[in-house]
């Protein structure tokens, strides 16, 4: 009887210590210490990420030049380009895949966006949708509801449209005898 309780007491302390074992030791060699940086690390240098601020000589609203935008570029020597920002760095800027530095820029032409513009777009898709939802109906009728529905979704549609075009299609021209063109870093990849 007694080596009854004794085989028991053992395998279960070998089954406590092995469980123990694991849960609190196995993996104490692979942890690292979340307030020091692991020792196989190398502190690799991050690119930084700068975008172009023009600013107007004489004050007023600064507008942003960011990645992707499509800019119409003249150059010191007359010559125009255009094409899509790729990326900006401290003292050029790379346009589908050719690399001008700012200070061979005298102007620069691109929508800068506004917020009208973002609620006139987001105004126009709800209006086509609600167009949409609506012109059919049970045998091409509609009921009142839907009629002014319809006719709802047709006046916020145009109105909408009045309001993005100036927003969305009219480029702003950046000159710099009447902007300060900078390139400021905002962070790092």
């Amino acid at each position: 009887m007694a080596t009854d309780y004794m085989n028991k007491f053992i395998r279960s302390y070998i089954l406590w210590y092995f469980l123990f074992h694991f849960l609190f030791y196995a993996y104490g060699g692979k942890c690292q210490d979340p307030g020091l940086p692991p020792f196989t690390s190398s502190n690799k240098l991050a690119s930084p990420v700068y975008l172009l601020n023009l600013t107007p000589i004489g004050g007023g609203k600064t507008y942003t030049l960011f990645r992707n935008t499509k800019v119409h570029v003249t150059a010191n020597d007359g010559t125009e380009f255009g094409g899509k920002v790729r990326m900006v760095s401290k003292d050029s800027i790379l346009i589908d895949l050719r690399n001008y530095a700012v200070a061979d820029i005298t102007g620069l032409r691109f929508n800068p966006g506004t917020t009208l513009g973002a609620v006139s777009a987001i105004g126009a898709v709800v209006g086509i949708a609600i167009i949409a939802i609506t012109v059919g109906g049970k045998n091409k009728e509609r009921s009142e509801g839907e009629n002014i529905s319809f006719w709802g979704g047709v006046g916020l549609t145009a109105v909408s449209g009045a309001f993005l075009i100036p927003n969305y299609f009219i480029k702003k021209n950046f000159v710099r005898t009447k902007y300060e063109f900078r390139t400021i870093q905002v962070g790092s990849y």
